[in-house]
């Protein structure tokens, strides 16, 4: 089945997935049901509101509810698919570990993702040369480098040491620590790498790439123009090479440019604000920040749809030949007010989650420190991502949290609604976070000295094009959009994998029931097989195009629940006996999902008993299904066939009636 709409495709695809389980509870009820009476639960003495606090049932109901305050791109999309396939009382601290586990299996990827994409901008071949700049002192501006204003901020600040590399390393030391290095840079005018260190700067190939320093004034412009540049001196490379994709690929190969220790910062910082607030950031500085990641969710809606044009609703789609104005970069009334609320929460060091009403809660500046702390002395991945997980523990059970929301009212702590809260935000937030975490001072430094080494039209306008944040966004929207989509692409193939394991074991249920209606044995046989080889068959999905991803899923929710049409060609007749038959199981279910469609409740009753409406719907199903198992009958008229010269007939549609 396949799509034309992506977001009608997951719309289709979560009312199969309601219905699915809906179905699954109904089987179990039905085969528990006894004459005994049940016991009702204690009378209720707490609101409504704290009860679904605490009500694990429906934490996936909930974190749906709050997605749907926000258009949603593809990952929130399949977010919302995946909560809806957990099991009762289980939570989505899988899904966070997946994705924390899989970001160092990613970074060699990066690396490649990133490279790629500055080689596309900067419209180079293979072989295309530095050579014209070669020895000569190139100036690149330090605010174009410093997009985040992490050099304004040492790296021995007790909050800004997070975004910076753990320590300094001597000289051809891999990975270098090169973001220390240019603060160090910034501390000594007119000192050269160089001349401090006795050598050029080394690639990862161990040979001197280029010599630099801080200056405060630009020569090559009349007059002389002052302010904070770096002064770059480029050296021939090997054989005296001056390629600019061997100089990149040499160049980042001696940093580590996406690192896990400073992600879990951005992370954190994203989530609680907690070293903007430390660092006393001006609100400039952290509406800029608010402002990229809200961005990001909108380019993360990008998809590689030839059929939709671009909107800014966070649903958009584009294809590469379409054009991004400004426009897109510019923030909605709903958006400007959203993140007016994120900068006034970090400014006044408190946090805020929906569940808890609004309730603002005081950031634990040294809680998170800790945190980061543990996570850097970790070793290993899962060290690393079980450090993560006993800190957001630590978080929500704060005592200064739980005096704030429970009052002398005795009220419950919501600390697992809380823990929800924070992993959901981990979890989404990851892909936007990894680029953010990417867009470093090294990483940005090895760009825009190529930028100026091959002097074009974009390095001679480079000075003038931006000074922030949101310039260079403007400036590089290809490389921006270029690097996202595929990032995003990655980790929508990790959630499409997980939700994948999610869907048959929800599928699997009724498959098994349909089989056993069948009393045949080498059906059951036939059909397993079949099941199992359309899991195990590795479909051809472009995890950056939407309707792709949405219709492997939708291929999965109808396996066992497809639906017969009439007027089928003569083709589709002769296929006809491969199907399974009429099942009560897929009859229920689409009920089911005609019920929800039209608002009417299916889930467990308020008090918690089966809802004997399901049960009513699988009797009736079942009873009508065994009367025409039992007594129905096909009456078929097969008009006179041809006969053709071999002396066989040709296939023809025959017409009849079912009673």
């Amino acid at each position: 089945m396949a799509t034309l709409d992506t977001n009608e495709g997951y719309n289709e695809a979560k009312s199969k997935i309601s219905a699915i389980k809906t179905v699954n509870q109904t089987l179990k009820d039905d085969k528990k049901q006894s004459s005994e009476s049940v016991n009702s639960f204690s009378e209720k003495t707490k609101s409504q509101k704290v009860q679904s606090l605490n009500d694990l049932k429906n934490q996936g109901t909930k974190q749906a509810n709050k997605l749907k305050a926000e258009s949603k791109n593809q990952i929130e999309q399949m977010f919302e698919l995946f909560m809806m396939t957990l099991p009762v009382g289980n939570s989505v601290d899988l899904l966070r570990d997946i994705f924390l586990k899989s970001t160092q299996a990613l970074k060699p990827k990066i690396t490649e993702i990133i490279i790629g994409e500055m080689i596309s901008t900067l419209g180079c071949s293979e072989e295309q040369s530095y050579d014209s700049t070669l020895n000569q002192p190139i100036y690149i501006k330090v605010n174009q480098i410093d997009l985040f204003q992490t050099l304004k901020y040492s790296p021995d600040d007790k909050n800004a040491k997070f975004f910076y590399e753990n320590a300094d390393t001597g000289v051809g030391s891999l990975p270098y620590s090169m973001d220390r290095e240019l603060y160090n840079r910034l501390q000594n005018v007119n000192v050269s790498y160089n001349t401090q260190l006795g050598g050029d700067y080394k690639g990862g190939s161990g040979q001197g790439l280029f010599d630099f320093e801080y200056v405060q004034n630009y020569p090559a412009i009349l007059p002389t123009t002052f302010g904070d540049y770096i002064k770059v001196t480029l050296k021939p490379q090997l054989n005296n090479r001056t390629s600019v994709t061997d100089f990149l690929r040499d160049y980042y190969s001696s940093v580590d440019i996406f690192n896990f220790d400073i992600l879990t910062a951005n992370i954190f910082n994203s989530i609680t604000g907690n070293l903007d607030y430390g660092l006393k950031k001006s609100k400039v500085e952290v509406e800029q920040s608010s402002w990229f990641l809200k961005v990001m969710k909108r380019l993360m809606g990008i998809c590689n749809d030839p059929t939709k044009k671009i909107d800014v609703s966070g649903n958009a789609k584009l294809s590469d030949e379409d054009f991004i104005d400004d426009s897109f970069f510019e923030l909605t009334p709903g958006d400007s007010k959203s993140i007016d609320q994120q900068v006034e929460n970090i400014l006044n060091g408190v946090m805020e989650f929906e569940s808890c009403e609004g309730v603002k809660l005081p950031i634990n500046e040294q809680g998170v420190a800790n945190i980061l702390e543990d996570v850097i002395s970790q070793n290993s991945d899962s060290g690393k991502v079980s450090a993560i997980d006993g800190g957001i523990n630590s978080i929500v059970n704060d005592k200064i949290w739980k005096e704030k929301l429970t009052g002398n009212l005795g009220i419950p702590f919501p600390s697992l609604n809380l823990k929800l809260n924070l992993n959901m935000d981990l979890a989404l937030s990851l892909p936007r976070v990894a680029f953010k975490s990417i867009l470093t001072p090294k990483t940005m430094f090895g760009f825009l000295i190529m930028v100026k080494g091959i002097q074009n039209e974009l390095s001679t306008k480079l000075d003038t094009s931006f000074d922030d944040l949101s310039g260079f966004m403007k400036t590089f929207k290809k490389f921006v959009i270029g690097v996202i989509q595929k990032i995003t692409s990655e980790f929508v193939e990790i959630l499409f994998k997980t939700l994948k394991k999610n869907l048959r074991l929800l599928v699997e249920t009724i498959l098994l029931e349909i089989i056993d209606e069948t009393k045949n044995k080498q059906i059951k046989m036939y059909t397993s097989i079949a099941y199992a080889l359309l899991l195990l068959g590795e479909a051809v999905v472009d995890y950056r195009n939407c309707k792709s991803v949405i219709d492997e899923i939708l291929k999965l929710l109808n396996f066992g629940l497809k639906q017969i049409g009439i007027g089928l060609p003569n083709f589709a007749l002769a296929s006809a006996s491969l199907l399974s038959g009429v099942s009560s199981i897929r009859a229920y279910s689409n009920a089911v999902k005609n019920l929800q469609k039209a608002g009417l409740p299916t889930g467990d009753a308020p008090d918690g008993l089966p809802n004997m409406m399901n049960m009513a719907l699988m009797g009736l199903a079942k009873g009508m299904n065994q009367e025409t198992f039992e007594n129905g009958k096909v009456e078929v008229f097969i008009p006179p066939l041809t006969i053709t010269p071999a002396g066989i007939t040709t296939p023809s549609k025959g017409g009849g009636k079912f009673f």
